[in-house]
């Protein structure tokens, strides 16, 4: 996970504002959500934490082991964020939190009528093509914060710990956001994960099965579109409403992750690696490749960057 997608860690809490050393809680409440800061400062498991409400959770340091949904637990570092149903009960171990390397994460507890409110609305004024609705999946509860999602986190958590008289306004236009991006980040998985089961009835799963079949080759986004039954600005207009992301900047990711797979293996050289993985210019190919990892391909390369 490159640091572009990272949510800023906050100041740690002083020894009198500690009450606890096992998830320690500040929190500040606003008209439709509350955000609640945790820190945990010794080694613990099986922590259980329960919300009457949906809550983000954003990882800011430190590593947790998460239990949920009666699945495997699974590690929760930062960069990451975890989205939980009401009434829901984690169950956390911290395996390496102590008093000089503590954890931190924010939960983000939004008022389901705000949640209700926010759903009705996209649906009756911007519905998605095809049958599909609006709604969140909490079979996608676990992901990589993307660039977007990390500055809405950040962007709240300032609304929310800051004294704006305005604040309550501000967070509720920046929730609206924030559960927005999130729903097209799970429409995008979700599309990627299914995309040959989904093709038969989603335009979309259906364009990105032929991306993943032709990465390498010349994409034409005039032939997607009709590939899509929509015209070009149609087809650019609805991918990103749905996807969170434009249909040329979904194939620069993927080349350069596919161009990623081919610089782990030690006998590609970088050049190689952008003209195998689709792209025909070593200068742009450079350039994309430090936007969305964050380091250059040669740092990459080196095994300086982090390999997300």
């Amino acid at each position: 996970m490159n640091n572009v997608n990272l949510v800023t860690p906050l100041g740690l809490s002083n020894d009198k504002e500690l009450r606890t050393l096992v998830e320690n809680r500040k929190a500040y409440t606003m008209n439709h959500c509350e955000l609640n800061i945790f820190e945990t400062y010794e080694r613990s498991e099986l922590v259980p934490l329960t919300f009457s409400d949906l809550v983000i959770t954003s990882m800011l340091r430190g590593k947790k082991v998460m239990h949920l949904f009666d699945k495997p637990g699974f590690d929760y570092l930062p960069g990451e964020t975890v989205i939980v149903p009401p009434n829901i009960t984690m169950t956390i171990d911290f395996p390496e939190a102590s008093v000089h390397q503590p954890s931190q994460c924010t939960a983000l507890a939004i008022n389901q009528q705000e949640i209700a409110n926010t759903l009705d609305y996209l649906n009756e004024h911007f519905p998605r093509e095809d049958k599909y609705a609006w709604q969140l999946n909490y079979n996608q509860f676990h992901f990589f914060n993307n660039y977007e999602l990390a500055q809405l986190i950040n962007k709240l958590i300032r609304i929310s710990t800051g004294d704006a008289l305005t604040k309550d306004v501000l967070a509720s236009f920046t929730l609206k956001e924030l559960l927005i991006r999130i729903m097209q980040m799970q429409n995008l998985h979700e599309v990627k994960d299914n995309m040959h089961e989904l093709s038969a009835g989603s335009r979309f799963a259906h364009v990105l099965e032929y991306i993943k079949l032709h990465l390498t080759e010349k994409l034409n986004i005039d032939s997607l579109s009709r590939m899509a039954f929509m015209s070009k600005p149609s087809f650019f207009r609805s991918f990103k409403h749905e996807l969170g992301i434009s249909p040329v900047d979904y194939i620069i990711k993927e080349r350069i992750q596919l161009a990623k797979q081919f610089m782990n293996n030690p006998y590609n050289s970088i050049s190689e690696a952008c003209f195998k993985a689709g792209f025909n210019n070593l200068n742009y190919f450079s350039r994309a490749f430090k936007k969305i990892e964050g380091v250059t391909p040669s740092l990459y390369k080196a095994g300086l960057g982090v390999k997300g």
